[in-house]
């Protein structure tokens, strides 16, 4: 046995009487509990280790605090174990992260090492440990656009940190400005974010700011005792943030760096904060667009931005309770500027009555007129005849495929209203 190998092994010790003291395990179940560490021990320090060596050593650890934990409970019930802390109560959990920590040492670049590691330490809640492992992923793999998002993510939806993820994001963004995803996950994630702070002062009646204000704060306060209160993996001077290093400075970086953060931009109603109404995620197709053409070839320069501009109108499609007329005709102020007379841009204007109305939404009827008159406007300017009809095969495939093919339910009055249209705009 080497010395390293023995080192652990000692390292081990207390834990493992500390668990046959309270009667958790036999001593035949300690001695194979050190036999099976010595061996694995032995794998994953050789020299042919592989990634799956390390991942068996931690599911055996996982399963034997599995285990652990399910007698310690039953025990419990009886008053039959000491329940005051002991080494036994963390030691375990310890132990799977640094073998996971190990192994990911040692395979910087297996992924399945770090989402099993990841997923481990989130579902013990463990946010120090969880930030510190996004922290050295990113880190080391900064070009992984799934890896930003991931941590963006999970310090969103499970932390609620709105802060956090737009740090994260804008970090991600200026090492890969290349990233049409990224981009467009930004910009769903600060509507996202207006949506439900909008929704929630809603449901709890919060009307003036002071109470808003309040909100905040408390909501800020929950997540700080989450963290307080979570397990840890016992290195000192643990991260609470994703910590993660500066890059040089640029001209995206002070794009971004203008943009308003959470907390107490956001109050007040979006009659009065434009942050409320969408203007940051209005500025992230802002900004896309300028860094997203900066590598297109000139020959396809036109195309990607149709592409692009689509791609944030159907993000923007998914906020009902928001003013989705506001983002979209931002987007079609930008085509209408450096597009005018493309015919998608004409095409895009006609639709956008009808991007969120359905066949029984009683606005039906006013929505497809505004939408018809758009089209024969257009159509009555264009000059050339394959581009007219251009025009009208576009807008009566979108009915056709919108409307006419629905499986919704509609009158016959609608059906014939339906037909008629198509009917005029062929």
């Amino acid at each position: 046995m080497s010395s390293k190998i023995r080192f652990y092994m000692e390292q081990s010790v207390p834990e493992l009487e500390d668990l046959k003291r309270k009667g958790l395990f036999s001593d035949k179940e300690i001695t194979m509990i050190m036999r099976r560490r010595t061996d694995f021990e032995h794998r994953i320090q050789g020299r042919g280790a592989k990634p799956r060596d390390f991942l068996k050593y931690a599911d055996f650890e996982i399963n034997l605090e599995k285990l652990r934990i399910k007698r310690y409970s039953r025990l419990k019930e009886t008053n039959h174990v000491d329940t005051s802390p002991s080494i036994s109560d963390w030691a375990g959990f310890r132990k799977i992260v640094f073998v996971f920590d190990r192994a990911v040492k040692r395979f910087s670049g297996d992924l399945d090492i770090w989402a099993k590691y990841l997923h481990f330490v989130k579902e013990k809640d463990a946010i120090k440990v969880v930030y510190r492992v996004y922290a050295k992923l990113l880190s080391l793999q900064p070009r992984n656009v799934d890896a930003w998002l991931s941590a963006a993510k999970y310090e969103f939806e499970t932390n609620c940190n709105a802060k956090g993820a737009r740090e994260l994001y804008q970090k991600a963004l200026r090492l890969n400005p290349d990233s049409r995803i990224l981009w467009l996950s930004y910009a769903q994630f600060e509507l996202t974010y207006v949506s439900k702070l909008l929704a929630r002062r809603k449901v709890l009646g919060l009307l003036t700011e002071k109470k808003q204000e309040e909100d905040l704060k408390s909501q800020a306060e929950e997540q700080n005792k989450r963290i307080r209160e979570a397990p840890d993996d016992g290195v000192e001077a643990n991260v609470d943030t994703i910590t993660l290093a500066d890059v040089e400075e640029d001209d995206l970086k002070s794009e971004l760096a203008s943009l308003p953060e959470a907390d107490m931009n956001v109050l007040g109603s979006p009659e009065t904060n434009p942050v409320l109404k969408g203007d940051i995620a209005l500025t992230v197709f802002d900004l896309a667009m300028s860094e997203l053409m900066k590598e297109v070839s000139q020959k396809f320069k036109v195309d990607k931005i149709f592409e692009i501009a689509e791609d944030f109108l159907k993000v923007f499609d998914r906020f009902e309770n928001l003013n989705r007329d506001y983002l979209y005709y931002h987007i079609l102020t930008y085509l209408q500027t450096n597009h005018k007379d493309d015919i998608r841009t004409s095409f895009i204007d006609i639709t956008l009555p009808l991007r969120y109305v359905t066949l029984s939404d009683s606005s039906l009827a006013e929505s497809l007129k505004l939408s018809v008159n758009k089209f024969i406007a257009y159509k009555s300017k264009i000059k050339d005849d394959n581009s007219k009809q251009e025009l009208s095969d576009k807008f009566v495939t979108y009915l056709t495929e919108k409307y006419v093919n629905s499986d919704d339910e509609r009158s016959e009055k609608t059906d014939a209203l339906l037909k008629a249209i198509i009917q005029k705009c062929r």
